[in-house]
């Protein structure tokens, strides 16, 4: 097996690659953060309130109890992994490019 050296210097990133660091902190990267969590947030509120409060409310008035609340809390469930799932497809596939030569 022939031995080669290894790199003098570290090679840079080529143009299009991700960059996880840069001097000012990553603005980028906070900024869709903190959008993704506001609008995980408000749907996951939604998705939990709406129909365990409702089932709930329903229950005490057709004197049904727990019926109508464990169907919410089963739609809760439903609810919540179908919110879950549309978020991370929708961030997965998004990425912080940065142009060649910015800082």
């Amino acid at each position: 097996m022939k031995q080669t050296k290894a790199p003098a210097t570290t090679p840079s990133p080529k143009q299009g690659v991700l960059k996880t660091q840069s001097k000012g902190g990553d603005s980028k990267a906070l900024t869709l953060f903190i959008g993704a969590v506001f609008d995980l947030s408000w749907q996951m509120a939604i998705v939990v309130l709406v129909p365990i409060i409702g089932g709930y409310e329903l229950d005490k008035s057709l004197h049904t109890t727990p019926a109508l609340t464990i169907i919410g809390f089963i739609l809760t469930m439903v609810g919540t992994y179908v919110v879950i799932k549309k978020t991370l497809v929708e961030y997965s596939g998004r990425t912080i490019i940065e142009p060649k030569g910015h800082k």
